[in-house]
């Protein structure tokens, strides 16, 4: 026969292990929230940094009288129109590239689209383009107001899509 005292500390020592796995699993869930949040902030300052430097390369072209160079900005990877380059980015491909992983960027010169591939996709909604993996996509937009004169370029969503991961 188990002492009182013994048997006593074996459901103490359970209660402990389920209080710790209790913990160890909030603390997960919300690590892998704030590191979704962390990819959506990423996502949104490449955008804006592409933007900003789009903006910039537009104002040059127009500046110099360029116009043929203005108007094939939209059938261009927006990283080659900023002269920018990351670590994430593929490059420009015809459809998907093969085996592509998440947090990658390319360019579909199919359908002159921007891609981005995410790594965490629990709190990103509308994001599937029928391929069966979650991508959000933006396409270069040249905007004129007059003939030869323009108001701005932009990297605009090609689908209504939601991210929202909340810590």
């Amino acid at each position: 026969m188990i002492p009182a005292s013994r048997q006593r500390n074996y459901l103490q020592s359970a209660l402990y292990v389920v209080i710790a796995g209790v913990v160890a699993t909030v603390l997960l869930e919300r690590l892998l929230t704030y590191a979704e949040a962390a990819e959506k902030v990423a996502v949104e300052a490449t955008v804006s940094r592409l933007s900003s430097a789009m903006y910039a390369r537009l104002a040059f072209l127009v500046l110099r009288g360029d116009i043929q160079t203005v108007e094939a900005l939209e059938g261009l990877s927006p990283f080659r129109i900023a002269h920018a380059d990351s670590p994430a980015y593929l490059g420009e491909f015809d459809g998907a590239p093969p085996n592509v992983e998440g947090g990658s960027w390319y360019f579909d010169r199919g359908r002159r689209e921007l891609v981005y591939v995410p790594k965490l996709t629990r709190y990103l909604h509308n994001a599937d383009n029928g391929s069966g993996m979650a991508s959000i996509r933006f396409r270069s937009e040249v905007r004129k107001s007059a003939t030869n004169s323009y108001s701005g370029v932009a990297l605009v969503p090609v689908q209504d899509w939601r991210w929202d991961p909340r810590p």
